[in-house]
């Protein structure tokens, strides 16, 4: 008789391990939802904005139609997911067409009372992160350097130009700088290998603002 108790209390205390060792795999999985970026379709094409026109205001930028938040001057939007063909695109007052490919990535820039469509460059080494940075200012000498000037990290990139550049996936802080001056501070992001940047840069009244985020798709 005890023996055969042991037995179904052996049982039940297995049944009630593995309920819980279940229950905590269902919490990890719900802890990590809406950490990642969704997964797209196949084949989908992917549209962001920048807002490089000072003297416009927040604008709400749209894709076929669709209305997206607002973007300050000087800022980027994640992502938009679409489908590849003809792609109409708006902010504000200012519109324009554009043809997407399967798969493309595109940066549209609101500068010079007009859009233009710029497809970004694509990463080749997985095991580096990869930066792109836009130089939106009328400035010829824009770089992207360790935040004490010391290693020139990207650039010089002249005015209105954009240049990528694949790093080793590290902690350092950045900062951009117009010649040997310090032009604009940027956000901290640890370089992680296989990850997207943008670094956009333009010029406002008060002087340089830049942007530095990683490359995300909107949740919008």
């Amino acid at each position: 008789m005890t023996h055969r108790f042991a037995q179904k209390l052996t049982f039940a205390m297995f049944i009630m391990a593995l309920a819980l060792i279940s229950g905590a795999g269902a919490f990890a999985a719900s802890e990590d939802e809406g950490l990642y970026d969704p997964v797209p379709p196949e084949n989908s094409a992917y549209v962001r904005f920048i807002h490089a026109q000072p003297e416009e205001s927040e604008l709400p930028p749209k894709v076929n139609g669709k209305e997206r938040d607002g973007v300050k001057f000087g800022g980027v939007k994640p992502y938009s997911v679409v489908a590849p063909g003809k792609i109409a695109v708006e902010m504000g007052s200012f519109k324009t067409e554009f043809d997407a490919e399967a798969k493309g990535r595109y940066t549209v820039i609101l500068q010079n009372k007009a859009l233009r469509v710029e497809k970004d460059p694509v990463a080749t080494n997985e095991l580096k992160a990869h930066i792109v940075v836009y130089n939106l200012t009328d400035l010829d000498d824009i770089a992207i350097k360790t935040a004490d000037g010391k290693i020139n990290v990207v650039g010089p990139i002249k005015a209105g130009q954009m240049m990528n550049i694949e790093v080793n996936p590290i902690k350092v802080s950045l900062k951009v700088f117009s010649g040997d001056k310090e032009f604009a501070t940027l956000n901290e992001w640890p370089l992680e290998r296989k990850e997207n940047y943008i670094i956009a840069i333009v010029k406002g009244e008060t002087g340089g603002i830049g942007t530095y985020d990683r490359a995300r798709i909107s949740e919008e």
